[in-house]
């Protein structure tokens, strides 16, 4: 080591000693470990394209989710705006506008917070004639609220 480096080295482990902040650092305590909550996820995807024409307009999406969405999941769900691609039952490709409905519950709620976001597929595809919504489920979504 050169002698400026050690040096240097040796006056501040002086310094760090005459201040204490060596004896500091040796007694910090860690900070706790915050555990997140296992939730599980639901996404529904509905386009907004209506077989044989039209689409589902943003007056009627809005009805929809404060009639059958919100009243089911009152604490809260996510809405998110795209645009999709469905391969239709007669082969067509139907590329059109679309939303996905985003649902975290607790494990505790699952089957009840399943069979919710059944109801809300089901009415999707009934009033709105629709061939399908796809649901997707995941099982264990880690969430951590600061």
């Amino acid at each position: 080591m050169p002698p400026r480096t050690l040096l240097v080295s040796i006056v501040l482990s002086l310094m760090l000693a005459g201040t204490g902040y060596a004896q500091q650092i040796a007694t910090v305590t860690p900070t706790p470990v915050v555990r997140a909550e296992a939730f599980y996820r639901t996404e529904l995807f509905v386009g907004r394209s209506i077989p044989n024409g039209g689409t589902v307009s943003d007056a009627a999406w809005e009805a929809f989710l404060a009639e059958i969405v919100t009243p089911l999941f009152p604490d809260g769900f996510t809405v998110l705006t795209g645009r999709g691609q469905y391969r239709e039952a007669n082969g067509t490709i139907a590329k059109e506008a679309s939303h996905v409905l985003v649902f975290l519950y607790r494990k505790a709620n699952r089957k009840t917070a399943g069979a919710k976001v059944e109801q809300i597929r089901s009415e999707y595809k009934r009033r709105f004639s629709q061939e399908s919504v796809l649901r997707v489920d995941s099982r264990k979504t880690s969430l951590v609220s600061f």
